[in-house]
C-alpha cells in the first residue's frame, strides 16, 4: 500500500471532504485482480457476452479509503471518473507517469491530449525520459525524491514528466487522468496492469506522480499430470506470460497447449497473489492416451509386388516423460515386407524436435510374366532430422527443417545383383542427401491454407555412388507442395493440392517422382509413371451425408499429373488423369473405411486385371487403442 504523507492544512481539509463524499467505501489493497475459473472453450469464446474476468485493480491516492472498485469488461472511463463537487487547485506544475515498459506511445499521447471539464488542455509540454537522462530532460524542476520514484519491479523504466499549464489541476483531473491510463492497458489486454496516484508524491515542491503497476504472473501451478514432466507444460505457456500479463497472449497459449497431441484437456484459472500487482496461473491438466495401436488393410501397394497390404502399427507417445515418441509400423503384401521405426524428442518450447528413423524393404516381383526371373530388391533408410518451427500461433506457423537421408538400394535378377537401369553399380545405388525444408500453415475460421519446400542436395559422402554416367549420387531437386482447404455452406469442403519435383539433373530410382494411385491419381496402378520431374493437381470435394459431417463423407475427385526426364526418354503418355467418386466412412471412433473409384481418362498399355488397375482403391484401419 502506499505510504501516507504529511499533508498541509488545505491538504488535510480537502481530503476530509472527500471522506465525507465517500463514506461508504471500504479499504481495499493497492492491487487485487482475479479470474473465476474458465475453461479454455471459456477463453475462446465471444469475451463481449462473457462474465467478466477481472475485477478492475482498485488503486489508491494517499487517504485511507478505496476510491472506487470496477469490473473489467464493464468499465468505461466515464464510469471511472468520480462525481464529486469541484474541489480546491492542487500546487501541482509537474506530473510524473512511472512504471510502465509498454505503450509508450499511447500513454504520451493520453497525456499530451488530455483535457479539464472546461475542455482546457492541462500540459503545455510532455517529455519522456530514460531513468538515467531524468535530469537532462528538466534539471531545474525534478527533485532527486522524484528520480528515486520508479518501478518496484525495474529500475529501468523510462519516465513522463509532463509540465502544467497556467490552468490549475485538481484532483478530479488527477483521478481521470489515473482511470484512462488504467483503461488504456485494460483495453489493449493487460488486465491486471493500471494506475495509481503515487503516495511519495511531493507536492510541495510542485509535483504529484502517477505510478503504473504492470501485473505479471507470479508461478505456473500444474495439477493433473501423471507421468509428463511438468516443466514441459510450464515452458509451453512461459512466453504467453511476459510481463505486463496479458490476457489475450495467455489465450494463445493456451490453445495451443489444447493442440498438443500429449494433453487432452486444459483448464486454466487465474487466483490473485499475496504480493501486489502478481497473479497465479493455475492449470488443471489431463493427459492424452499414451498408447495408440492398430492394423490396416489397403491395396496401396505396385501389383507387382502384390497390392493389397496388411500391416499393423503403434506409438506411444512421452516414452521418458519428457514428450517424446517412439513410433514403429510393419506391412506386408505377397512380394512385399517393410518395415520402419522412427524417434522423436522434443527441444524446446517452440516444439523443435529431433528424430531419427529407420525403414527397410524387401520385395520381389511376383508378376507371372516376371514370376520365373526371380527378381529381387532391397531398400534401406537411415534418417536424422531437426525441424524447428520459428513462430507457431493459434492460427499460423512457420518452420524450417534439416535432414540427412543415407538411402541404398540393391536389386538382383536370378538372386544375382544386376542394374536393371542406369546408374546403379552391380545392381546397387546409394544417396546421401541433405535436404532443406521450408513449413508454412495459415487457418482462419472457413479456409486452411498450406505449403512446403523442399531443397535436396545429394552429396559425395558416405559412400554414395558417383560414377560418369551422369546417373549418380549428386545432384539437386526442389519439391513444393501446396494444400488449399475451404469450408462450404452445407458443411461441406473443398480440397485443392499441388506438388512438384524440378531437377536439372538425371536420377537414381530412389529420388524419383512417382504418380499414379491412391495418394497421386487414382484409378491408375501405383507407381504408373516414375520419372525425373513432374507436377500433379488435384481437387476434391467433401460432402457430409449424417448430421455429423465427419461421419459419412461422398468425395467427388479430378486428379492430373504430367512427367518428364532430363536424359532418359519421357514415357508415353506422359500425362494421365482422371475423375472418380469416393466414400469416407468413420464407422465408429476406432474403425473407418475408405473406397474410391477412378475413371481413368489417359490410355496406358501395363493395365492388369487388378482392382487397383480397374479404378478402385480402398482401405480399412481399426485402432482400439
Amino acid at each position: 500500500m502506499a505510504k501516507p504523507i504529511i499533508l498541509n492544512c488545505s491538504w488535510l481539509i480537502l481530503t476530509t471532504i472527500l471522506i465525507s463524499l465517500k463514506a461508504t467505501a471500504s479499504p481495499s489493497p493497492i492491487f487485487s485482480s482475479h479470474i473465476p475459473k474458465k475453461n479454455l472453450s471459456q477463453l475462446r469464446g465471444n469475451k463481449q457476452s462473457e462474465t467478466p474476468l477481472f475485477t478492475v485493480p482498485c488503486f489508491l491516492f494517499p487517504v485511507p479509503f478505496c476510491l472506487e472498485t470496477q469490473e473489467l469488461a464493464s468499465t468505461t472511463t466515464e464510469q471511472s471518473q468520480i462525481n464529486s463537487p469541484s474541489t480546491p487547485p492542487l500546487p501541482v506544475n509537474k506530473i510524473v507517469v512511472s512504471g510502465f515498459t509498454v505503450l509508450e506511445e499511447e500513454i504520451t499521447e493520453i497525456i499530451s491530449n488530455f483535457q479539464n471539464n472546461q475542455g482546457e488542455k492541462l500540459f503545455t509540454e510532455v517529455k519522456l525520459c530514460s531513468p538515467e537522462a531524468v535530469k537532462q530532460c528538466d534539471n531545474s524542476t525534478i527533485t532527486d525524491k522524484t528520480l528515486e520514484t520508479e518501478s518496484p519491479k525495474s529500475p529501468d523504466n523510462p519516465q513522463l514528466i509532463a509540465t502544467v499549464n497556467q490552468s490549475q489541476i485538481t484532483f478530479e483531473d488527477l483521478l481521470e487522468l489515473r482511470s484512462t491510463i488504467t483503461q488504456l492497458y485494460i483495453n489493449q489486454g493487460y488486465s491486471t496492469s493500471g494506475a495509481f496516484l503515487q503516495g511519495n508524491s511531493d507536492l510541495d515542491k510542485g509535483i504529484a506522480e502517477i505510478q503504473v503497476v504492470e501485473g505479471e504472473i507470479e508461478e505456473i501451478e500444474i495439477r493433473g499430470l501423471n507421468h509428463l514432466n511438468k516443466g514441459y507444460v510450464r515452458s509451453r505457456l512461459e512466453r504467453f506470460t511476459t510481463i505486463p500479463f496479458n490476457l489475450e497472449r495467455l489465450e494463445a497459449g493456451l490453445q495451443l497447449l489444447q493442440r498438443d497431441p500429449l494433453l487432452e484437456q486444459v483448464n486454466a484459472e487465474l487466483i490473485p497473489s499475496n504480493q501486489s500487482g502478481y497473479n497465479i496461473l493455475m492449470l488443471q491438466v489431463k493427459e492424452a492416451n499414451n498408447f495408440n495401436t492398430g492394423v490396416y488393410i489397403a491395396n496401396n501397394r505396385s501389383p507387382s509386388i502384390g497390392s493389397t497390404e496388411g500391416g499393423l502399427f503403434t506409438s506411444y507417445n512421452n516414452l521418458l516423460g519428457i514428450g517424446d515418441r517412439f513410433s514403429a509400423g510393419y506391412g506386408i503384401t505377397e512380394g512385399l515386407d517393410v518395415f520402419s521405426i522412427n524417434y522423436a524428442i522434443p527441444l524446446n518450447s517452440l516444439d523443435g524436435t529431433l528424430s531419427l528413423g529407420y525403414s527397410n524393404n524387401d520385395s520381389n516381383i511376383i508378376e507371372a510374366d516376371f514370376q520365373d526371373l526371380d527378381i529381387s530388391s532391397e531398400s534401406e533408410t537411415f534418417s536424422l532430422s531437426l525441424r524447428q518451427p520459428l513462430s507457431k500461433k493459434p492460427n499460423s506457423e512457420f518452420a524450417l527443417g534439416l535432414r540427412l537421408d543415407l538411402r541404398r538400394s540393391q536389386t538382383s535378377l536370378l538372386d544375382e545383383p544386376f542394374s536393371f537401369s542406369l546408374g546403379p553399380e552391380a545392381g546397387e545405388s546409394k544417396v546421401t542427401v541433405l535436404r532443406f525444408s521450408q513449413d508454412w500453415l495459415n487457418r482462419s475460421t472457413n479456409r486452411v491454407l498450406a505449403a512446403r519446400s523442399q531443397f535436396s542436395f545429394g552429396l559425395d559422402a558416405f559412400d554414395a555412388t558417383i560414377n560418369n554416367t551422369g546417373t549418380d549420387g549428386k545432384f539437386f531437386a526442389w519439391i513444393g507442395q501446396f494444400q488449399w482447404v475451404e469450408r462450404l455452406p452445407s458443411r461441406m469442403l473443398l480440397i485443392g493440392n499441388i506438388s512438384t519435383q524440378l531437377t536439372p539433373d538425371s536420377l537414381l530410382a530412389l529420388e524419383r517422382f512417382s504418380i499414379g494411385g491412391v495418394d497421386t491419381v487414382r484409378g491408375y496402378r501405383e507407381n504408373q509413371l516414375v520419372t525425373d520431374n513432374g507436377i500433379l493437381g488435384s481437387l476434391e470435394l467433401r460432402i457430409p451425408l449424417t448430421s455429423n459431417p465427419g461421419r459419412l463423407q461422398l468425395t467427388p475427385f479430378f486428379e492430373i499429373g504430367n512427367v518428364w526426364n532430363n536424359d532418359d526418354p519421357d514415357p508415353n503418355p506422359d500425362t494421365i488423369a482422371s475423375l472418380g467418386l469416393g466414400l469416407r466412412w468413420q464407422i465408429n471412433s476406432d474403425l473407418n473405411l475408405r473406397l474410391d473409384y477412378g475413371i481413368p481418362l489417359s490410355d496406358v498399355d501395363n493395365r492388369g486385371d487388378s482392382l487397383q488397375e480397374n479404378g478402385i482403391h480402398f482401405s480399412l484401419r481399426y485402432q482400439p487403442f
